[in-house]
Order: C-alpha cells, then sequence, then structure tokens
C-alpha cells in the first residue's frame, strides 16, 4: 500500500508556548521492510515549560528508535510483536519522566509533575498497531463512516463507566479534561494495546484534544473527504482556532491507498 502521510501543530489563540508534538515517519524503501509509517501525537503537562519537555522526550524515543534501531528493532513483524515493543517503549518513556520530574522537583523546589498524553500508531501492510494514554485521539474514516479508536483516559470516562455520569453531563463537567493517566504523571500507566486491518482509501487520524474539544467527529470526516491529508491539516487547526483555539492544537492525517503495481496486477 502506498501512504500518504501529512502533520500539523500550532500554539493557538490563548497559549504562550506549544506544548505538543508530533512524529512522522516513513522508513527507507529498500530494503522494503514490515513497517511502513509512525504517526505519534502526544500533549505536554508541567508547567514552568515542563509539558514541552515531557511531549518532545517521547516523540525523539520513538524517532531514535524507529530510525537508529530499524529494522533490527521492528523487522520481526507480528502485531504481537509490535504491541510488545510498543508497551515497552511507553514504560520507558514513563519511568525516564518520573525520574527527570523528580530531579526537576529537588532542584526547583517544586512539585509539579511532568507529563504527557502518547497515542502512536504503526502502519504495517494491512494492519495499524495503536498504542494509546491520555485525551488525544485516534479515528479511523472509512468509505462515510468515522470510528473513535481510542478511549480519553480521564476522570469523566471512569465516571461514565461505572455509571455515575452520562455522556452529555461529562461534556461540561470539569472532570472532562482531567487525566486519569499519563505518561509520566501518574504512578501507575498502562496504555491501551491494540491492531486493526486496514484497507485501501482507510484514513487515520491523530490529534491531540486542542482539536476534539472544539471539532466534532462530523468535522474531521468532512474535511478528510474533501481535503488531501496536507490540505485536511491546514483545515482543521484553521477551524479549531476560529472556534476557541484555547489550546494547542495538533493533528496527523495517513491516507493508506492501494500500491501502483498491485492495482495494475
Amino acid at each position: 500500500m502506498r501512504i500518504e502521510i501529512a502533520g500539523k501543530t500550532d500554539v493557538g489563540r490563548k497559549r504562550k508556548q506549544n506544548e505538543d508534538a508530533y512524529l512522522v515517519l516513513k522508513p527507507p524503501l529498500q530494503p522494503r521492510l514490515s513497517v511502513d509509517a509512525l504517526l505519534l501525537v502526544a500533549d505536554g503537562m508541567g508547567g514552568h515549560e515542563r509539558g514541552e519537555v515531557a511531549s518532545g522526550h517521547v516523540r525523539d524515543v520513538f524517532e531514535a528508535v524507529f530510525i537508529e534501531q530499524y529494522p533490527e528493532f521492528l523487522a520481526a513483524y507480528t502485531p504481537e510483536s509490535l504491541e510488545a515493543a510498543l508497551k515497552t517503549l511507553y514504560k520507558e518513556s514513563h519511568s525516564h519522566l518520573r525520574s527527570l520530574s523528580e530531579e526537576l522537583a529537588s532542584s526547583e523546589d517544586s512539585r509539579e509533575q511532568m507529563g504527557t498524553t502518547l497515542t502512536v500508531g504503526l502502519i504495517a501492510g494491512d494492519q495499524l498497531v495503536l498504542a494509546h494514554v491520555g485525551d488525544s485521539r485516534a479515528y479511523l474514516i472509512r468509505n462515510e463512516m468515522i470510528a473513535q479508536l481510542t478511549e480519553d483516559h480521564t476522570m469523566a470516562q471512569l465516571l461514565i463507566r461505572a455509571g455515575k455520569m452520562t455522556e452529555e453531563e461529562a461534556a461540561k463537567s470539569r472532570y472532562s479534561h482531567a487525566l486519569s493517566q499519563a505518561i509520566g504523571a501518574s504512578k501507575r500507566m498502562s496504555p491501551d494495546l491494540a491492531a486493526y486491518p486496514l484497507e485501501p482509501g482507510d484514513t487515520l487520524l491523530l490529534c491531540t484534544d486542542g482539536l476534539t474539544r472544539y471539532l466534532e467527529a462530523a468535522d474531521l470526516m468532512e474535511a478528510v473527504q474533501q481535503h488531501t491529508p496536507a490540505a485536511a491539516c491546514e483545515h482543521l487547526v484553521e477551524l479549531a482556532n476560529q472556534r476557541g483555539g484555547r489550546d494547542n492544537i495538533t493533528v496527523v492525517i495517513a491516507r493508506v491507498q492501494a500500491d501502483a503495481t498491485a492495482a495494475a496486477d
């Protein structure tokens, strides 16, 4: 399959610095190996520029692994092996950020915890392997349908699952953006891991909550259907800013298409 990928991040209209980070990587075409692309979005938190450090750290970790250790790290592909690899990277990033937070706390006399959301997608042939912690999101657009692949790790979502709050109540609740777990910022961290089959024409969209607090799923699908991935990223960020832009905004879009040689056959 051929993959067209684009990404964009924006500070928004109210924030002074951008604590979001994103990454889009495609390996060399030769030798052709199993993993075709990596997509990542992260939304940092912690104040005093720590959020920027946290999201930038996880981005750099995944970039280093994908570039420096590819193909050794990813060549032996199965969905299960990639899920295990992602879980290991999540745990290592979590441990490192907690240690860094403790060092900064002791040197700066501050108890603010450094952390970040982290949503990562690996596209390998006709498979998507997804890992997720926090309230950034991943969506799959197929034909005239859009599906949210991730569940928000927020206190509001926990209350919904416990039957103590409705979806409508959660949207207006102060718990809607209170994270139940994040890389580095929570004592325990357990990423959601899943694999999904991909079809030609599918589009994967990853984004931070600076986008989804202003846009509905229908807005995302419409942008993807009417624009190229690059133009859709530009359009969605602009739309989120028009509707408020109170947070940093990041979106990554990957469109999967049938390989030209396969189509010819």
